[in-house]
């Protein structure tokens, strides 16, 4: 292994899919029940996240997901008129929740009613986006949960589109998280949400009206107690069962953030009251601008570590590297001495031919003890293969492994008896060849007997 130090502390996910949390701990305790921060530019790193995956009402952050379905019901929805139905507008009759006081009949632009619905929390705006979007509240529902399912969210559950408390309707702070990044890239829900004021034009159904945002992250020219400079939105309102909540997301030299608190409550801070779901969302932002930095931390040619290559005459090693180059969030005072990289189920060895960029294995990155993330390591560069180089180390192995040994000396031990018994078999074919001359010669008649027999014969006659 060498040069482990060249990648300093990497902070990412993998992939999957689900976000990586590090256990970071921000510098105050937090006093609302759940939250998150997450990083929206390095695959949603999770910095803290205090019972971030435990369900809970869903309050009006809900009308997040009416927001996203409303934007993308149109390519253009300020050219989109909305009639207010009766449904709509009628819904929550009886009830003592927010609304702005839309009335049956009147027109306004999908886009005036989208911003009602977020800067005032307008739950009869969400009611007339409904029935306009779905055909009915219900069926809108039933698309609201279709797109959950599209985000990949196991733990949300909405049963209108309001975010008004209902039994059996459920959200987390983490899949809340997913949610308002999603709809933070479609520029209309962006916009939106970092308005202080908007203004819905006069028609021949209503006067002009001017809204404005409720979110008291945002900024604004009047004094606001939880105002926070670098806010970009999103939305904050309370209910019975979710207690105070908030969706907020805000920007810093670069740097990006959502963060998510759930089950806020009032609290006295140094006489003060104030909602602590609001306090805790600027504690977060505050904490993560002042300690975390983004940095490109590891490159294609950071030489992780080395694997033997067999049957190669160019090198005895393959190097390898990260996959790709990392850019990934780091905190500022960062020690290079606590950072670790192991390599995971890494091979013995490779065979050549190996090909620039062909995986490996993976390599855990640990910091302080905690597994940061996995990363893909790849052969640094081609390694051709060798015929020779092959067969040489063939052999070699051969005559090293046991097994093969044992097999190689009991070859040899039957060719040996092979040809043994094949000398045998030619030492007897010769000498049944000299003793079949040998019979062959004793049945030819002797010279000297034929000279005999003709000497007689010859006396006969005479």
């Amino acid at each position: 292994m060498k040069k482990f130090l060249s990648l300093l502390l990497i902070i990412l996910i993998a992939v999957a899919a689900a976000p990586q949390c590090f256990a970071y701990t921000p510098d105050e305790k937090l006093l609302s029940e759940k939250a998150v921060i997450m990083n929206l530019q390095d695959d949603d790193l999770i910095l803290y996240e205090k019972d971030s995956k435990v369900r809970t009402q869903p309050c009006t952050l809900t009308k997040i997901m009416t927001a996203i379905l409303a934007i993308e019901s149109a390519e253009d929805i300020s050219k989109v008129n909305v009639t207010c139905s009766h449904a709509g507008v009628h819904a929550l009759d009886g009830t003592f929740s927010t609304y702005f006081g839309v009335k049956e009949g009147e027109v306004y632009t999908m886009l005036d009613l989208v911003n009602m619905m977020i800067l005032t929390s307008a739950n009869d705006a969400a009611n007339v986006i409904a029935v306009q979007v779905g055909g009915s509240i219900n069926a809108f529902v039933n698309k609201m949960n279709e797109k959950v399912k599209k985000l990949g969210l196991k733990d949300t559950f909405f049963l209108n589109p309001t975010g008004l408390d209902a039994e059996g309707q459920y959200t987390t702070a983490r899949d809340m998280a997913t949610i308002t990044k999603y709809a933070m890239t479609l520029p209309v829900f962006a916009q939106t949400v970092k308005n202080v004021s908007y203004t819905a034009a006069k028609n021949k159904t209503h006067k002009e009206y001017t809204f404005f945002n409720d979110c008291e992250l945002i900024p604004t020219a009047t004094y606001n107690k939880y105002a926070y400079e670098y806010a970009t939105g999103v939305k904050s309102g309370a209910t019975e069962a979710a207690g105070y909540c908030v969706s907020a997301t805000a920007q810093k030299d670069g740097m990006s953030y959502v963060c998510i608190v759930m089950g806020g409550k009032k609290t006295t801070i140094d006489g003060t009251e104030y909602t602590s779901a609001l306090v805790d969302a600027r504690r977060l932002f505050r904490w993560a601008f002042s300690n975390f930095k983004m940095k490109a931390v590891s490159t294609e040619t950071s030489i992780v570590a080395e694997v033997p290559v067999k049957y190669s005459g160019e090198t005895d090693y393959v190097s390898l590297v990260p996959e790709k180059t990392i850019t990934s969030l780091v905190p500022k005072n960062v020690d290079e001495s606590t950072l670790i990289i192991e390599p995971v189920d890494m091979p013995e060895y490779l065979k050549a031919p190996v090909k620039k960029g062909d995986f490996v294995c993976k390599a855990k990155v640990i910091h302080a003890k905690e597994e940061i993330m996995e990363i893909n390591l790849v052969a640094y560069k081609d390694v051709h293969s060798s015929v020779i180089k092959y067969i040489t180390d063939f052999m070699g192995g051969l005559l090293t492994n046991p097994i093969s040994l044992i097999i190689i000396a009991l070859a040899v031990v039957g060719l040996g008896i092979y040809i043994y018994r094949l000398y045998r078999k030619k030492q007897r074919l010769k000498r049944q060849k000299v003793r079949l001359a040998a019979a062959q010669k004793a049945e030819e008649p002797r010279e000297n007997d034929y000279k005999d027999k003709f000497s007689s014969f010859k006396d006969d006659i005479e």
